[in-house]
């Protein structure tokens, strides 16, 4: 039995803030056109924050990819969607313990709930897995505060992957992970997810300087300045699959981008599209095989990238400590001021105090208020549930390890 899937992925940039997010519903609808004349078997797009562009690329494309599915979450929706030419049997939504910080409201991962989206496909006698997701983004390369967050969040992909992919014949991974192949991310789920990147196929290594899925020169949404420091862009986006010892797969075709927007000069996103050619072949003497055996011992590779994903966790660890520790005293500093003002200005309307000098003095009262308030949400709530999802992987790594 042979089944041949061709797969896409993209981050579709779609902000809905017209200011940021430049010509959206012009590439979203180009972005339906284009699909709707393409031939896709199942396609995951990343980064639709606004729900009505989903309806319209649903409506779109209900003809070609009948089926899909918008995994909500978080409390903007996690903007990851699938559509698919075969029936989806199944879904389920998997959210990250860690995912960024609520009080960097620019940064805006937190709110989305990121995590990973499960559904299932049986396709012509093959029960396929798809699994896509978003990882948190990067934002500063030289002082990047999300790596233990994003490592922590690949271990998270690794975990729900293999103990929900027992009673499946093959798994597909795709979405924005935002991490390069050099990074230690992208080593646990090569290794530990036994995952194999299609741009790493024994038949189809990539070139790194030809291959890159964001900042790359000629898109016109690439910041300039990213090319300085990554003349070719940088690869963070991704296609990979697993599959069981009776399935044979071969990547039969491979392309990175998929041009401008036809009669202008816009790409559709500031990411390029990764789009894939499976050709699956499953041998009939399947009954007496073993499904994945997720209890083998750890191979060295796995054990030397779970032994560095501690040291990167230990270091996230310490940093939240620390700030749990800055907004503890952030809590003890402005409540000693709210006390000085408080009892500075005990009657607002004697004759020394002007009714404007009064009503500075309430609003700064009120200021304090909040901003103590806001330390201690920090400190005692937000920061611990980071330290704890720290933790919590750290745990679970130490129980693979054996320590």
């Amino acid at each position: 039995m042979s089944v041949d899937l061709k797969v896409m992925t993209l981050n579709c940039w779609g902000l809905p803030f017209p200011v940021i997010c430049k010509n959206r519903q012009e590439r979203i609808r180009a972005l339906g056109e284009y699909l709707y004349n393409a031939s896709y078997d199942i396609v995951v797009l990343e980064e639709i924050w606004v729900k009505s562009d989903f309806h319209l690329l649903r409506e779109k494309l209900q003809k070609k990819l009948p089926f899909s599915h918008y995994f909500y979450s978080g409390a903007i929706g996690s903007g990851i969607c699938v559509f698919s030419k075969h029936l989806i049997t199944e879904t389920m939504y998997y959210s990250f313990h860690l995912n960024g910080h609520p009080h960097k409201v620019f940064h805006g991962d937190w709110f989305g709930g990121k995590g990973v989206g499960m559904c299932s496909l049986y396709i012509e006698g093959l029960d396929i897995n798809l699994y896509c997701t978003h990882f948190h983004a990067e934002y500063n390369p030289g002082q990047d505060e999300y790596e233990a967050h994003r490592l922590a969040q690949a271990i998270e992909l690794c975990q729900f992957v293999r103990r929900t992919s027992s009673n499946c014949d093959m798994v597909i991974v795709a979405g924005d992970f935002n991490i390069t192949p050099s990074q230690l991310g992208y080593k646990v789920i090569t290794q530990y997810g036994n995952l194999q990147d299609v741009w790493k196929d024994e038949n189809n290594q990539a070139d790194e300087d030809t291959s890159g899925t964001c900042d790359v020169p000629g898109n016109i949404y690439t910041d300039p300045k990213n090319l300085i420091r990554r003349p070719h862009g940088v690869r963070i986006d991704y296609i990979m699959y697993y599959a069981k010892e009776y399935c044979d797969i071969c990547v039969s075709d491979l392309q990175i981008g998929i041009g401008k927007v036809p009669k202008t000069d816009i790409n559709y996103s500031d990411h390029e599209a990764v789009i894939a050619r499976l050709s699956i072949t499953k041998r009939e003497e399947t009954e007496n095989i073993a499904r994945l055996n997720i209890a083998k011992p750890l191979s060295r590779d796995q054990r030397e990238s779970l032994q560095e994903s501690l040291l990167v966790l230990d270091r996230g660890v310490a940093q939240c400590v620390n700030e749990e520790k800055f907004f503890q005293c952030m809590v003890f500093v402005l409540s000693l001021l709210l006390y000085a003002v408080n009892n500075w200005l005990v009657d607002p309307v004697t004759p020394d105090v002007s009714l404007l000098m009064a009503f500075s003095m309430a609003c700064t009262k009120i200021g304090l208020a909040l901003a103590i308030g806001a330390s201690v949400w920090t400190a005692l709530i937000l920061k611990r549930a980071e330290f704890h999802g720290l933790m919590a992987c750290k745990e679970d790594i130490m129980k693979l390890l054996g320590v």
